[in-house]
């Protein structure tokens, strides 16, 4: 090579900075496309990350029971006609979507005396044997004796009630009347549990359950308030059967079970202490028949 090609100590210094810092640069490319690698890879590998839970967990909702839909007695009055300025509202046995019962607490005991209540609203229009009854709720209980009195009312004098399948007429005698010594067949008897226990007794209720003693339909405080987990929330529903399985006994029926797994549970059968694969159901009348009943009753 002429002297004049050879390099100088300072150029070949100067080119192999440059191939030091080319591979430096070459390594550390390499180097993070690597890791980016790794990372995707392992993302890919543990699937999409869950999105964030609260620790706050919503009660769930209440629906009434299948079969359970029943047109609203609100509309109608006590005689079970509909009033003058009003068509029949939604079913009333199934409460809105999303409703639940609050409990409500129910002391044990009320103040051990009644109240003589008048039940509103037109007398019964119905042909059929009298029966004669008269409501009456426990004080000291917290109990709003005007609604219980609007429900016993609508209850008992609705087309799907016992007016119809027994051919009965139900008449109140009046608080004043009960006072000057008139005596119902029935007497309608909301009370607090303990009371309950003494007027059903030599049944055992267990400050739970009602009865039907003694010319009494006793209708536990308790239940009426709260119902039963069964019911899943629907407390009109339930008040409608309480209301009818009691005064049914009171007219001489006995307890029924439903025919299979998944019927409508007879209004006679013991509901409150399980449906045992029945639907509930608060009327004496099948739901066929109670529809075809509203229908008349509306036309």
């Amino acid at each position: 090579m002429p002297p004049s090609h050879r390099p100088t100590p300072a150029t070949s210094r100067e080119v192999r900075l440059r191939r030091t810092v080319v591979g430096a640069v070459t390594l550390l490319a390499l180097s993070s496309a690597m890791i980016s690698y790794v990372r995707q890879s392992g993302a890919a590998a543990a699937g999409p990350r869950p999105a964030a839970t609260s620790s706050h967990t919503t009660a769930p909702t209440a629906t009434a029971p299948t079969g359970s839909a029943t047109p609203a007695p609100s509309t109608r009055g006590p005689g079970g006609t509909p009033s003058p300025s009003s068509k029949p509202a939604p079913p009333s046995s199934t409460e809105p979507a999303g409703t639940t019962v609050a409990p409500v607490k129910v002391p044990s005991h009320g103040s051990g005396t009644f109240t003589r209540v008048l039940v509103p609203g037109p007398a019964s229009t119905a042909k059929g044997r009298l029966v004669t009854y008269s409501l009456q709720v426990e004080k000291g209980m917290g109990a709003n004796s005007s609604d219980i009195a609007k429900t016993v009312g609508s209850v008992l004098l609705d087309p799907r009630g016992w007016q119809s399948v027994d051919q009965v007429r139900f008449v109140q005698v009046t608080p004043q009347q009960v006072k000057a010594g008139t005596k119902p067949q029935v007497y309608i008897t909301v009370a607090s549990p303990q009371m309950t226990d003494k007027l059903c007794a030599p049944a055992n209720t267990d400050s739970t359950w009602s009865c039907f003693n003694g010319g009494r339909a006793v209708l536990n405080y308790r239940r009426w308030a709260d119902a039963v987990p069964s019911f899943k929330g629907n407390l009109i529903g339930y008040r409608e059967y309480l209301i009818n399985h009691e005064v049914g006994h009171g007219l001489g029926h006995m307890h029924q079970t439903c025919s299979k797994q998944g019927a409508p549970a007879p209004v006679m059968q013991e509901q409150s202490m399980g449906l045992h694969g029945c639907t509930a159901w608060f009327w004496p009348m099948t739901p066929s028949q109670a529809a075809r009943a509203m229908r008349a009753a509306t036309k």
